[in-house]
């Protein structure tokens, strides 16, 4: 695989982390030209449709290279991709929502339907290959198309005059659901089983398949835990609870699948990496925990009233799962190569991560027990957006010194 796909993936990663660094900063600024909820839209959609999706198809084009037919067309979407993505970013910047930012947007769908044709050819080929790896990554390509309905059902609504209902939002919700806890979350894991079975490291395959059909199957009406904020009466609210057991019950067997692979790993890959898929399965473990938690009103109504638990759920998602998660198959699949700068990189990211998921967790309970604010709150946020930078920048070095090309 071309180099040049690991360095644009790293060049989103830090824009990512730039303007993050850059929201933190609104409080100490006076007079910024571009306002907030600009950088906030650039932030959010560069994050999973330029990083989140970029960083994911080059794990899974670093392992098919050899046995992808069209490399030319792979090279031609990931240069497309990245193409719209930038625009798309520019345009948030300098619009926010508009014409500008929608037209990319919707770009952007048909460049995710042009990858994801790719993927599921290049998958039904390499049957052996792909393994047991192939259901997750065929189901991820599922909720990646049906995660479009989302956007393209907002002109629908707005033209009606409905903006400003709850359906609005639904359909954001809808999108949203369908792209972190279906593509992203499913696919990464069908990339992780098949660098396990590249590396011959054994795991439990019949669990394996179990946690995939439960969570598969319990992924559609889990949607409905998306808008209990609705108050979508009981038998939704029944379905949303059915649902989110049946998830957490999937993780938990995904990770006793995981047990033995987990030993095995210790030995193969460097304590960088070991760390970081640590802190993925723990990031994983709560974030479960917490939508099942969800399933009290009282405690429902708290969350979504609280923006600082919100911010810090967003995070953990696709910080400590998804973010994480694909640091650990550059490593693992020997994208790039762990030296001490990596290390130090590594460590400033992992530290930023818990930091900013503490601060913003803390100020979430103080609000709850309407205890005092904490303090140096927003410069310790700001500093954690640091260290997400440069431990970034930091990564992208290493690779650059280090980074294998194939």
């Amino acid at each position: 695989m071309p180099r040049f796909i690991v360095h644009v993936s790293f060049l989103f990663f830090s824009l990512v982390a730039l303007t993050g660094v850059w929201m933190r900063f609104y409080p100490f600024a006076t007079g910024t030209s571009i306002p907030y909820p600009h950088v906030l839209h650039a932030h959010s959609h560069f994050a999973l449709l330029g990083w989140a999706f970029l960083g994911g198809f080059a794990v899974f084009l670093h392992i098919f290279w050899p046995r992808i037919h069209r490399k030319k067309q792979a090279i031609l979407a990931v240069s497309a991709l990245a193409g719209i993505s930038l625009a798309m970013l520019v345009a948030f910047l300098y619009q926010g929502y508009g014409p500008l930012s929608i037209a990319a947007s919707t770009l952007h769908i048909f460049a995710e339907y042009w990858i994801a044709f790719m993927i599921y050819r290049t998958v039904r080929q390499n049957p052996a290959f792909s393994g047991m790896g192939a259901p997750f990554i065929k189901g991820s390509l599922i909720a990646l198309i049906l995660s479009s309905v989302g956007p393209f059902s907002l002109a629908f609504i707005a033209a009606r005059g409905m903006k400003e209902t709850p359906w609005y939002d639904m359909a954001i919700y809808f999108y949203l659901h369908f792209q972190y806890n279906g593509w992203l979350l499913l696919f990464l894991i069908g990339l992780f089983i098949l660098l396990l079975r590249r590396k011959g490291i054994p795991f439990a395959a019949g669990g394996m398949k179990a946690a995939f059909w439960m969570y598969f199957i319990a992924l559609f009406p889990g949607y409905f835990h998306s808008i209990l904020w609705a108050e979508p009466g009981k038998f939704v609210k029944g379905l949303a609870a059915a649902a989110g057991a049946v998830q957490f019950i999937a993780v938990l067997l995904l990770f006793r699948s995981l047990r033995g692979s987990l030993r095995h790993l210790r030995r193969e890959c460097s304590g960088l990496v070991n760390t970081g898929l640590l802190l993925t399965l723990l990031a994983l473990f709560v974030k479960s925990s917490l939508e099942l938690g969800l399933l009290w009103p009282d405690l429902a109504a708290l969350v979504y009233d609280t923006r600082s638990v919100v911010i810090g759920y967003l995070h953990l998602t696709l910080l400590g799962v998804v973010s994480l998660f694909i640091l650990v198959q550059y490593g693992m699949a020997g994208i790039w190569k762990m030296d001490r700068l990596a290390l130090y990189g590594g460590s400033a990211f992992y530290a930023g991560f818990l930091l900013n998921e503490l601060l913003l967790f803390l100020q979430g309970l103080a609000e709850w027990t309407k205890a005092a604010q904490i303090p140096f709150r927003l410069e310790g946020l700001f500093l954690a957006s640091l260290m997400l930078l440069v431990g970034i920048v930091l990564m992208w070095r290493s690779f650059a010194r280090t980074g294998s090309g194939v």
